[in-house]
């Protein structure tokens, strides 16, 4: 019988100990952490008889250390309209590790949606975080969404969305930059149960329905002023983009090659 394998898309916010920006995006604790947590996750695919891909998903996607790992990774976040995460369909399910709330969430640690200067996003009129457009690009491919760790508003939010998806808290959100953390020794067996849990669990993709229309609002910010110079066509209202599209990834592509333009020093 054929192993099943599963795309493992890693973050950082969302993993034990980190409970700041600068933690996440600057220094080797954040790295360090992101490594502890994935090394559970992989056990328990490993001991559950299964394959991975991981694909990291934080900032410029170059975190994972992969000498610590024996398993192949995607780094440096491809955009490719025709191949989902660089990888392809041939995945039996998606895990989502270190995760975090979409914006605006109340009392949620380090909530945000991709950009900190991103107000909301839409899919078909439905609001969604980081959790749930991963959720339908893998969807529309008929891949579940089967685990995700990270705060417990962050696992809230995905087990809102996706009925029967394994999560795993590993911290107890506060305010926006403070959380309970739990000892990094209690969240390893944590992490490793619930993988172990996850690659055995039966859960539906996430789909929306084609034709998608993609509405992204921007707070008051430079890179709202930088893109309006770059691309006014995409502009619907003064703060806000929208790119329609027939393919749900063909589409999340075109907008990331111009968030990369947006982005670009």
């Amino acid at each position: 019988m054929k192993k099943k394998r599963f795309l493992v898309m890693t973050d950082i916010e969302g993993v034990s100990g980190v409970t700041s920006f600068p933690q996440a995006e600057v220094s080797e604790f954040g790295k360090e952490m992101l490594m502890h947590d994935l090394l559970a996750v992989l056990r328990g695919i490993e001991d559950a008889g299964c394959d991975a891909v991981v694909y990291d998903m934080h900032t410029d996607g170059r975190n994972v250390d992969v000498s610590r790992i024996s398993v192949p990774a995607v780094l440096g976040k491809p955009i490719l309209p025709d191949l989902w995460r660089g990888v392809g369909d041939d995945f039996d399910g998606l895990f989502m590790l270190g995760l975090h709330t979409m914006q605006h969430v109340k009392g949620a640690c380090l909530a945000h949606s991709y950009l900190r200067e991103y107000d909301s996003i839409h899919i078909n009129g439905k609001l969604l975080g980081e959790i749930g457009v991963e959720a339908a690009l893998a969807g529309e491919r008929g891949i579940p969404l089967l685990f995700v760790s990270g705060d417990d508003l962050g696992c809230r939010e995905a087990e809102e969305l996706i009925p029967g998806v394994i999560t795993c808290a590993v911290k107890k959100s506060l305010t926006e930059d403070s959380a309970i953390c739990l000892p990094a020794e209690k969240t390893a067996e944590m992490l490793y149960e619930a993988a172990l849990k996850a690659a055995k669990a039966n859960v539906e993709p996430y789909k929306l329905s084609s034709p998608y229309e993609i509405k992204i609002k921007f707070s008051d910010c430079f890179y709202l002023t930088k893109m309006k110079n770059i691309h006014p066509e995409i502009f619907d209202t003064d703060d806000t983009v929208i790119m329609r599209g027939d393919n749900l990834l063909a589409t999340w592509s075109e907008y990331l090659k111009y968030e990369k333009e947006m982005t670009r020093e």
